[in-house]
C-alpha cells in the first residue's frame, strides 16, 4: 500500500463521515472515491465566492473558515472548520447551485477532497460502505444545520452583551466544565456573531468587571447558569 493511501486512509478514521467503515475497507474505499490529499498555505483560498462545488472537503489539520463579504466590503465569518470536520457539503450536494461564501485557510492546513457523486453512486463491490457513507453523510448535514440555528440562537439577542453570554454559554456546554477553553479570538468571537470588534471588547470587559466573566489559568469562568439568546439577561 503507497503511503499517500496510508495518510488517507489515517485521516479517514478520524473523520466521522467514514464512522462504521472497517479499516479494512478504508483503501478500496478511498480508491473508488478517488479521494485527494491536498495541502494550502495560511491564507490561501481554498473554495471562491461563486463556485459551483461538487466536492466535499475534509479538515486534516490546520484550521479553514468559510466567509462571507458583501458588495461594501463587510466580512463576516460564518464557521470555523476544525480537523476531522467537513466543508462544502451541503452545497456540493445542491443541483448546481453556487456557493454564497469562501473557504480559506485559517492555518497552514490539508484537507481531502471528495466527489460527492461518487459517495452518491454505488461502486462496484462497495455497495454496503457506501450506504454507511450516505448515512453518515446525512448525520453530518443534521449535525451542521442543528449548529447553525444554535448560531440564530445567538444572534437573536438584541444586544452584544446577549449574544456573548449565549456564545459563551454554549461554548462551556460543549466544554462540559467551567471553567472551559476558548480557542477563538475576540475578533474571531465577533465576526461569528455579526458584531464590531471594539463593540464586543467593550462588553467583554464590563462582563469581567462585574464578576460575570473571569479567565483563570488561562481558562474562562462564566459565574452565572448557562443561558441562550433571549434568556441571557442584561443588568
Amino acid at each position: 500500500m503507497g503511503g499517500r493511501i496510508l495518510e488517507q486512509m489515517e485521516a479517514a478514521r478520524r473523520s466521522p463521515l467514514f464512522a462504521g467503515i472497517a479499516d479494512r475497507e478504508l483503501e478500496p474505499l478511498l480508491k473508488c472515491l478517488q479521494a485527494q490529499k491536498r495541502a494550502y498555505p495560511r491564507g490561501s483560498l481554498i473554495v471562491s465566492e461563486g463556485e459551483t462545488v461538487t466536492q466535499l472537503g475534509i479538515v486534516l489539520s490546520g484550521r479553514v473558515y468559510t466567509v462571507y463579504e458583501d458588495t461594501f466590503g463587510g466580512r463576516s465569518i460564518i464557521s470555523t472548520i476544525e480537523p476531522g470536520q467537513n466543508f462544502c457539503d451541503a452545497y456540493a450536494c445542491t443541483a448546481g447551485q453556487h456557493t454564497p461564501v469562501s473557504v480559506s485557510a485559517k492555518t497552514d492546513c490539508t484537507v481531502l477532497m471528495i466527489e460527492v457523486s461518487r459517495i452518491l453512486r454505488p461502486c462496484g463491490a462497495l455497495g454496503e460502505q457506501q450506504r454507511q457513507l450516505l448515512e453518515n453523510l446525512v448525520h453530518l448535514l443534521a449535525e451542521k444545520y442543528a449548529a447553525m440555528s444554535r448560531k440564530l440562537i445567538h444572534l437573536s439577542g438584541r444586544t452584544t452583551r446577549r449574544k456573548l453570554l449565549s456564545y459563551l454559554s454554549e461554548q462551556m456546554r460543549l466544554a462540559g466544565r467551567n471553567p472551559f477553553p476558548m480557542p477563538y479570538t475576540q475578533q474571531e468571537i465577533a465576526d461569528d456573531l455579526f458584531t464590531d470588534r471594539s463593540g464586543l471588547s467593550t462588553e467583554w470587559n464590563r462582563l469581567k468587571k462585574e464578576g460575570v466573566l473571569s479567565v483563570e489559568g488561562g481558562l474562562l469562568r462564566l459565574n452565572i447558569p448557562p443561558c441562550a439568546g433571549a434568556d441571557c439577561g442584561e443588568k
